[in-house]
């Protein structure tokens, strides 16, 4: 039963806040300004502390419509963009840690574990390899190259939480 639920709930707009929070690594220390991320689940549909209903808020696909999904997903790409971020320097710097070559395939596995682990459709796996495919294989040996590498380590993490498969629990 547990098995087949997978994918069946979209994450509300705090489980989605949250979890692009924990992924980017800003939750670790307050700082100003955090009152900004209670804004965003508003704009997706989720004013916090106030629940439509005594029942409290939907838990299916009403968190999904026209308006909510682009502010969703401009949300989590927006915040996984910044490269100063404790959690996206980590992720770069994991990719990194071996200091030789990343090849394509291994750069879309390697961040679909390090942002979930994350399984993703095929169509959505192929999509990604196209991207890493067009940037080639990552290297890490100068600094040049490691700053295009985190380019690309990016641009693929911003793609991974743009997927269908990000927006669901």
């Amino acid at each position: 039963f547990f098995k087949e639920a997978r994918f069946r709930k979209v994450k509300n707009p705090a489980e989605l806040v949250t979890g692009v929070i924990k992924l980017i690594g800003t939750d670790r220390f307050p700082a100003p300004g955090f009152a900004r991320y209670a804004q965003a689940a508003t704009l997706m549909g989720q004013q916090l502390f106030n629940p439509p209903t005594v029942e409290g808020w939907h838990t299916g696909l009403e968190w999904i419509n026209g308006g909510t999904l682009n502010e969703r997903v401009n949300f989590a790409v927006n915040q996984v963009g910044d490269a100063t971020k404790p959690g996206v320097k980590d992720i770069v710097d994991r990719l990194g840690a071996s200091g030789g070559a990343v090849s394509p395939a291994e750069l879309v596995d390697r961040c679909l574990d390090l942002v979930g682990p994350l399984d993703v459709s095929d169509d959505a796996r192929d999509g990604l390899l196209e991207y890493a495919n067009s940037v080639g294989g990552l290297k890490f040996g100068t600094e040049a190259e490691r700053e295009a590498s985190e380019s690309s380590i990016i641009r693929i993490i911003q793609l991974i939480v743009a997927t269908r498969e990000y927006q669901f629990a």
